[in-house]
């Protein structure tokens, strides 16, 4: 018995360096259809082996693309048996351009059934905070979606927009709003990253079947142009340990340097307890703590600063308590105090159908936050020669490349690397004129 034909996947630049598109290519008594899947994915997202994408926890449209794949090699089986293999590629894609229509219109039912889309975005918020998604990402997505409920205020003269109407047409109107409105494009990315996450669930919920917000290229792609990443270097740091401080800012100072010398996020190192502190048998002093954030186990040696131990012992290993708001103001206040002024690059992308740049200085002391501190702590050891391997698993970070980026120094230290090598050559070049010199006298 004839072996049954098997839909085959295939990428079209296997070997670009951006998304391609999937072409279907199914084989049967000596015909060959070739029919576009009308989806593209980036090659490193594709499992060749298995001609299907890597399916990844933030990347709900993998999935999608995943089961729409599925269901063309299905609906390509159904046509084969049906017709005994006896049918023109012709008639072959007329009928998979037909099934897929067929699909697309199932699971349909009375209008009346479903929330319209903006009664979806409240529903789904209430559904969030019930089961007990955190406040701050609960309250970061209303934002996002008190700015989908402005925009279809005004869509088509205030009669807004429907499930269907979320396409590629919309998002170029919802890009337009948002740049007109001034917004940087990492928040109105999210706006739009919003808008497909809750389309997607409220298609999971049968509340409409439409793919047209699936697929790559819905973001506004950032420009490589960037800033100064802020932080505070060993030596900063060493200034701020010796400055003689009371009250308030001598508070400030010492969470700063918590902060900077464990590397953990405010809502970890702004609540250290005694028990999150221990002693090995080996004698080495750690901090042990599991991440609020990602709930991931981290230890950190106490002995990477001079000043760190005594500060701890000091507040006895308990970190000083405040507010982050208050601590930001502190910390712009102690940084101007120790005379950090010097200016700083600043590159900022805003929303457009293409990211538009802007570039200027600004005093160091204005930009530091409580962030600055876990930033400061993986740049100084990386500066320190410690591996980005070694210093992950004190951070938290998932992947080196994600560290490197976090850190961001390697082109600097690049470039250092050629200044140095510069002065070594012209070190040499001088001490071989001189002897030169010498032999002719």
């Amino acid at each position: 018995m004839a072996k049954l034909p098997v839909p085959k996947f295939n990428l079209r630049c296997p070997s670009g360096n951006g998304p391609t598109l999937i072409s279907l290519v199914y084989r049967y008594r000596g015909q060959r259809v070739v029919y576009s899947t009308a989806e593209s994915i980036h090659p490193k997202d594709w499992d060749a082996q298995r001609q299907r994408p890597i399916i990844q926890e933030r990347r709900p449209e993998l999935l999608y693309i995943q089961r729409h794949l599925d269901a063309l090699a299905s609906h390509c089986t159904d046509i084969y048996l049906e017709c005994g293999g006896r049918i023109s590629t012709k008639d072959f894609k007329e009928q998979l351009d037909l099934r897929i229509r067929d699909q697309a219109n199932t699971d349909t039912t009375a209008e009346d059934n479903h929330p319209t889309f903006i009664e979806f975005l409240d529903l789904e918020l209430q559904d969030m905070a019930k089961g007990g998604m955190d406040n701050n990402t609960v309250k970061m997505f209303r934002q996002h979606c008190n700015n989908i409920k402005m925009i279809a205020r005004e869509y088509q003269d205030g009669t807004g927009f429907s499930y269907d109407d979320v396409d590629w047409n919309l998002r170029i109107e919802i890009i337009d709003w948002l740049a007109a409105r001034g917004f940087q494009l990492a928040y109105g990315n999210k706006t739009l990253k919003t808008l497909r996450q809750f389309m997607e669930r409220a298609r999971r919920k049968k509340h409409h079947s439409n793919i047209s917000y699936q697929g790559v290229g819905w973001t506004v792609s950032r420009r490589k142009a960037k800033g100064s990443l802020v932080t505070l270097s060993v030596q900063e740091l060493d200034c701020l340990a010796k400055m003689d401080l009371s009250g308030h800012l001598d508070k400030v100072r010492d969470i700063c340097l918590i902060g900077a010398g464990t590397g953990q996020r405010f809502s970890d190192f702004s609540v250290y307890v005694p028990d999150n502190f221990y002693t090995t048998i080996s004698g080495i002093k750690l901090l042990s703590i599991i991440s609020k954030k990602t709930s991931t186990p981290t230890k950190v040696p106490l002995n990477l600063f001079p000043w760190l131990y005594p500060i701890l012992e000091k507040h006895d290993f308990r970190t000083p308590r405040m507010s982050m708001q208050k601590f930001n103001e502190g910390l712009k206040t102690l940084c101007l105090k120790a005379e950090f002024e010097h200016p700083v690059l600043i590159v900022k992308q805003y929303m457009g159908r293409k990211a538009r740049v802007e570039q200027y200085h600004i005093e160091k002391y204005r930009l530091i936050s409580s962030h600055v501190c876990r930033r400061s702590f993986a740049t100084n050891l990386y500066r320190m020669g410690y591996s980005l391997a070694k210093i992950m698993p004190m951070t938290g970070h998932a992947t080196e490349s994600q560290l490197r980026n976090y850190i961001g120094i390697d082109s600097e230290r690049n470039a250092e690397a050629i200044a140095f090598d510069i002065m070594a050559q012209q070190a040499q070049g001088a001490h071989d004129g001189a002897i030169i010199k010498a032999l002719g006298a």
